[in-house]
């Protein structure tokens, strides 16, 4: 088991508050997103996590490489070490279940990484008895174990195909990757409270596929695209995938999309999936069919 406290690192930082405002704006922004009160806990996890491995410092150093420079609270050579391997291996993904030995181990696997990891953890491998699904989090290898060594995860109820799994190894921005995707799934889940399904109307699909429009000629500019918004309707409109949503992610990239774009934009390209028609719908969008069944 890890002996170094990381709990440390957060004390150090906070004492400098000119670092703290900085870190804080670049979180959640300026002026600060209102919180869902039911979630400020995970939410703060998440910032400290942040804080600890993302975060920048005006010498361009992570505020955990700082610590373990000047050792403020005189830690051991042996806890010096296991923090150097925390360091030095740590990985941000977000990760799939595989298997649990409750109180001993997790298998998971990670989406971005494309690696399987066996993580020695005793709480959250009790916690997640036959839950299936995927969480954001990160590890490390120490000693030779992984271990969790990010913030106290929670889990979405979502699984992927091998062909999904080889979408998300493939992507070559995972370096954008952090503690704020999980941080922007729970404001999304805050802002869902109601489920959406039974606030779609007809006049509401109008109103999105031309505020989808307008957006898409902004990124159009932004991306110095080619492409027209009709023949990205056109493309949705001709699919015929067997796993749909992950299917369309990857080959749209084939008719003019960056690689870039697609995963700074995953809202944009789930909503023209949702909101537009669909051949094997017979002409209607999947949003419409929500109308028909609810």
């Amino acid at each position: 088991m890890l002996k170094v406290q990381l709990g440390k690192i957060i004390k150090y930082a906070i004492l400098d508050k000119r670092i703290m405002k900085q870190a804080f704006l670049g979180f959640f922004g300026n002026p600060p997103i209102d919180l869902p009160p039911e979630s400020k806990e995970i939410i703060f996890s998440l910032f400290n996590e942040w804080l600890t491995y993302d975060f920048k410092l005006p010498s361009g150093a992570s505020v955990i490489a700082e610590y373990y420079l000047k050792n403020p609270d005189n830690l051991s050579e042996e806890l010096l070490d296991e923090l150097k391997q925390i360091i030095s291996t740590q990985i941000y993904d977000y990760f799939e279940i595989e298997k649990v030995n409750p109180g001993k181990w997790v298998e998971v696997w990670g989406l971005f990484s494309g690696k399987e990891y066996r993580v020695t953890e005793i709480t959250f491998s009790i916690q997640i008895g036959k839950q299936k699904g995927s969480f954001y989090n990160r590890v490390a290898k120490v000693n030779g174990e992984y271990f969790f060594v990010g913030s106290n995860p929670f889990i979405l109820p979502m699984t992927h195909t091998d062909r999904s799994r080889k979408y998300f190894s493939s992507l070559e921005y995972k370096e954008k990757l952090s503690p704020k995707a999980p941080f922007e799934v729970l404001l999304n889940q805050n802002n869902q409270k109601n489920d959406p399904r039974l606030s779609i109307t007809g006049n509401k699909i109008k109103i999105k596929r031309k505020s989808l429009e307008k957006k898409f000629q902004k990124l159009k500019v932004k991306y110095k695209l080619k492409i027209d918004f009709k023949a990205l309707v056109d493309f949705v409109y001709n699919e015929s995938y067997r796993n749909h949503f992950a299917d369309f992610n990857k080959d749209i990239l084939k008719v003019g999309m960056p690689e870039e774009m697609m995963f700074d934009n995953l809202e944009f390209f789930q909503d023209l999936w949702n909101y537009f028609p669909h051949k094997k719908l017979k002409g209607k969008s999947p949003a419409e069919k929500v109308i028909e069944f609810y």
